[in-house]
């Protein structure tokens, strides 16, 4: 077993302490993933007092031998998560514990059904603290997904000429990122031209490209299960004042942010941090999202960069800055970076700067 995901499941361990009739299950893929190196689609790990065992079926049995070398491996049928409680109610347990945030119901009445005499309760889940501060190994392959990204924006802009749609250049995009080094892209591609910017979450479609149109470009993509997340805009024939004005204001709002990220900072501190700028540009109602999130296994991760969130955000995480405004009908505008959190600011992991493209 490398030396890493023995440390893993030992923090496991540490937090839990599971006793001798006490049983973990975790069936969530990027917490599995991250403790033992299973990257199935059908796995569960069973902490126990004295052993840990990954369960999953007989599709994975090569891949779990090769991703988690050392790691007690157990090949059965079906639903991981079923077939561990199978697996368990040949032994004295007493306590079943389960991410009760990542168990559909269904399941969860089946654990129930299958282990009558143990009590089935919900863990204070360690995962999202432990996962959460990234190793250097981590934070490689984020920053190279990013380099693949950004390196795929650098190259898209010699594609763009009229005529082209929002669908063709997501296309393009996605066949780059995967031509570069990537093994899939993060999320769905988000190309949006001018009035459909400003829907935060724009799908492309046949929009065909005209001059003087405002292009909204977000996309990432993931390299040995790391994410990275970008957003940049590009003016397609030049800007009116009225969009060269609230850009700035998004540039601003990013640029304080960054200033003000650091370890130990809340959520909604630094939240408000961006939400402050854009108020005091006149701008402040469109902002209408969060500012940013966790980013790892997971391309949305803890912590959350909210309003909602009154806790301190942890040291090493890997976070984005996503500030934007958004105006029906007419242009939306987002802009956003990956940094580090230090204890004393963070690391920018782009080296794009945020500078319109004018093409």
């Amino acid at each position: 077993m490398h030396d890493r995901i023995r440390s893993r499941i030992a923090g496991v361990r540490e937090r839990l302490d599971p006793g001798a009739e006490t049983a973990l299950l975790v069936a969530n893929g990027p917490d599995m993933t991250w403790c033992s190196g299973f990257s199935g689609s059908n796995g569960c790990l069973v902490f126990l007092s004295d052993r840990t065992v990954l369960i999953t079926d007989g599709r994975y049995e090569t891949q779990a031998a090769e991703e988690c070398p050392g790691l007690e491996v157990v090949i059965l049928q079906g639903d991981a998560l079923r077939s561990a409680a199978v697996w368990l109610s040949e032994r004295p347990i007493a306590t079943v514990l389960v991410q009760a945030d990542h168990v559909p119901w269904a399941t969860l009445r089946h654990v129930e059904h299958v282990l009558p005499r143990a009590e089935i309760q919900p863990v204070n889940d360690p995962f999202p603290d432990l996962r959460a501060p990234k190793s250097s190994a981590e934070v490689g392959l984020i920053r190279r997904a990013l380099e693949i990204t950004e390196a795929t924006f650098t190259r898209i802009i010699g594609t763009l000429k009229e005529g082209i749609t929002e669908n063709e250049l997501a296309a393009e995009i996605d066949h780059l990122q995967r031509r570069e080094g990537a093994s899939r892209s993060a999320y769905d591609t988000i190309v949006a031209f001018s009035e459909r910017s400003a829907l935060p979450h724009a799908r492309p479609g046949g929009r065909a490209l005209k001059h003087g149109d405002i292009i909204l470009l977000d996309f990432g993509c993931v390299v040995e299960g790391y994410h990275s997340d970008m957003t940049r805009m590009i003016a397609f024939g030049g800007a009116d004042k009225s969009f060269l004005d609230a850009y700035a204001a998004v540039q601003d709002a990013l640029q304080k942010a960054t200033d003000h990220a650091s370890a130990g900072i809340q959520g909604v501190v630094l939240d408000a941090v961006a939400r402050d700028v854009l108020t005091r540009h006149g701008v402040g109602n469109r902002f209408t999202h969060s500012l940013g999130h966790g980013v790892g296994l997971e391309i949305h991760e803890y912590p959350s960069v909210s309003a909602k969130n009154p806790h301190p955000l942890p040291a090493g995480s890997v976070i984005t800055l996503e500030p934007g405004v958004y105006f029906p009908g007419s242009f939306g505008i987002r802009i956003e970076n990956m940094v580090q959190l230090r204890s004393d600011g963070c690391d920018v992991f782009n080296s794009l700067d945020t500078r319109l493209t004018l093409v």
